[in-house]
């Protein structure tokens, strides 16, 4: 004769969880079955002296389950569910702080530096801007001319929430050993050593624009290791939160600075660090967060974020010893399209 048989079906479907737990009993044996909800799931089988003991682990089993927030379901009613998949990919470690890390997710133009230049008309790294024919080039205050770094066409670039769809944004700076960067002011908008450009609408007609550029002197100084320039391309990805961002502390939490023992022998807060910049890319960019050499130039009550940045890249960049450059906006001005107040910071180690 078949021995009796008893089963409980339960499920946990909230938020990320979305699995079942079947137990069954039949005399002796049990057999737990779990996995998510539409799946055949995994079976286990174990067997007892008698159905006595069989019976008494599995409520010991279903009491554990439903403390955890199971409850009895009907089996096949409930849909299956489509496996959510995590927007980062997170060392163990970091799944505490998995949701305030992708909290901070912003989406950003990462660009790449191409070895051929465009026309005027393009987005570019240094070589022939963008200039209508009877238009200045910028200067300095004592009129020497700034050095053409880089602008952006937002018609030719993949759409970025927040920024324009048409457009070019173009960024001068001055030709001293600073690059026109003032260090001890980086709280101020555009002084007289650099100048960022926006044309709204930009003229088409290629017979209208000016491409000469001016005769510089050899005793300046420049990130550009050419004169001529380089096409930028565009990708939209999502990044979170630079380690290196002021508001990097208050927003995630991760310590940095432990010096307790971590993974490898190594401080804790120096795998953590390490480990963490490998989710995302940093560097030249469109939006995003910011990347840094030292230290943010930004207090964590600024509301300023990332407009643009430029790293160093062999044979073609260089900010002094291997650095990178940042410009910043403050959001109201960034909804305004106004870009008279753009700061701009570098620096390197």
């Amino acid at each position: 004769m078949k021995p009796e048989s008893h089963c409980v079906y339960l499920e946990l479907s909230a938020e990320r969880e979305h699995k079942f737990y079947e137990v069954t009993v039949e005399g002796a044996e049990l057999t737990i079955r779990y996995g998510r909800i539409g799946t055949e799931g995994q079976t286990q089988r174990k067997s007892f002296a008698d159905s006595a003991g069989a019976q008494a682990e599995a409520e010991k089993k279903l009491v554990e389950k439903r403390k955890k927030g199971y409850g009895d379901a009907v089996r096949g009613q409930t849909e299956k569910k489509a496996v959510e998949q995590p927007r980062l990919k997170l060392p163990r470690k970091f799944e505490p702080y998995r949701e305030r890390i992708e909290a901070t997710l912003r989406p950003v133009l990462l660009l790449e530096v191409l070895e051929e230049e465009p026309g005027p008309l393009g987005s570019k790294v240094g070589g022939v801007p963008y200039r209508v024919q009877g238009e200045a080039w910028p200067t300095d205050t004592e009129g020497r001319p700034l050095t053409f770094l880089a602008q952006l066409n937002f018609a030719d670039l993949p759409p970025l929430e927040g920024y324009p769809e048409n457009g070019i944004l173009q960024f001068f700076i001055g030709r001293d050993d600073l690059y026109g960067c003032d260090f001890m002011r980086p709280e101020e908008g555009n002084p007289a050593s650099f100048e960022v450009r926006w044309s709204p609408e930009p003229q088409m007609d290629l017979s209208q624009l000016d491409v000469e550029t001016p005769d510089f002197d050899d005793d300046g100084f420049s990130p550009l290791e050419t004169l001529r320039g380089f096409g930028l391309r565009g990708q939209q990805v999502e990044q979170p939160m630079s380690w290196c961002d002021c508001h990097f502390e208050q927003a995630i939490g991760l310590d940095l600075c432990d010096n307790s023992e971590g993974p490898e022998g190594r401080a804790l807060g120096e795998w953590r660090q390490e480990k963490y910049d490998e989710l995302a890319t940093y560097g030249h960019q469109v939006g995003g967060y910011p990347s840094f050499t030292q230290e943010d130039p930004r207090t964590a009550d600024d509301p300023r974020i990332l407009l643009f940045q430029l790293d160093s890249e062999a044979g073609k960049i260089t900010w002094g010893d291997v650095g990178i450059a940042n410009f910043f906006i403050d959001p109201d001005d960034l909804a305004r399209w106004d870009f008279s107040r753009v700061a701009y910071n570098w620096d390197c180690t």
